[in-house]
């Protein structure tokens, strides 16, 4: 039983991929928190991450990921009433009681027509005592993220047992150019100045990726202008998880902003 929050994570993971592999289901990279967390060399601590984002190859097409969200079901994660793209896990943590959560997310990559949802289960459940639809469990898009099947940015990884494929930190960059300009991300700034300075994040691949894909140019657009714009902005959301005692040798904003200026 873990005895804090962070090793709870983990267990939530390994419990994930353990439920997807035992029902031969592969085809799909761990993103988002867990790479910079897990492949991190840079010498600064990393908070950790406390849900399991897992992209799947072909989610896009519906019904796809039925048979991952029925493996997990009968490992003993549950629905989530409220976010549909969502499955549940209590665990045990100390003496209380906590609620993990596992996203499933599909490849987004239409500028035209994007599919934020994709329907992947019918669960024949009322949303209403009218009975105009009925609850289903449903994929969410992740931006930028069909190159990391396309150019294979993850490797495999093992945990405790179990083994699964982790986005590497240039799939991580590319899939968090975008959110970490939201306001609501603070920490998608930290995980890239990680990649940065564990030397994870392969630029020469990104801008070849960038003569190719226009979507992912378009995101490197904003972000470079984003870092010249609001560089202090991009620094607060770093230093706010960096400690006390760490002194970086450059703004990390500039750091980041002299590589994507040699790749713009």
């Amino acid at each position: 039983m873990p005895d804090n929050v962070i090793d709870g994570a983990q267990e939530l993971l390994v419990d994930t991929v353990a439920a997807l592999n035992g029902a031969s289901i592969r085809d799909f990279v761990v993103i988002g928190g867990w790479c910079p967390y897990l492949r991190n060399n840079s010498g600064l601590r990393h908070p950790g991450t406390l849900d399991v984002d897992l992209l799947f190859r072909g989610g896009d097409r519906e019904g796809a990921l039925k048979p991952a969200i029925e493996a997990l079901m009968q490992k003993g994660f549950i629905l989530s009433a409220k976010h549909s793209f969502q499955l549940l896990l209590e665990k045990r943590v100390g003496n209380q009681r906590l609620v993990y959560n596992v996203d499933l997310l599909h490849p987004d990559e239409s500028e035209l027509h994007p599919e934020m949802f994709v329907d992947q289960l019918d669960l024949d459940i009322p949303m209403d005592a009218e009975e105009r639809q009925v609850k289903k469990m449903k994929s969410i898009g992740s931006s930028n993220s069909a190159v990391v099947f396309e150019e294979k940015l993850y490797s495999e990884f093992s945990l405790k047992g179990a083994t699964f494929n982790l986005i590497d930190f240039t799939g991580m960059f590319l899939t968090k150019m975008d959110s970490c300009q939201n306001v609501k991300r603070d920490r998608d700034a930290f995980d890239i100045y990680v990649g940065l300075l564990s030397k994870g994040i392969n630029f020469d691949t990104v801008s070849r990726i960038r003569e190719d894909e226009a979507r992912v140019r378009k995101s490197l657009d904003r972000l470079i202008e984003h870092l010249s714009k609001d560089g202090e902005l991009f620094n607060e959301r770093v230093h706010k998880f960096l400690s006390p005692d760490h002194r970086a040798q450059e703004s990390p904003a500039l750091g980041l902003l002299r590589n994507l200026q040699v790749i713009g």
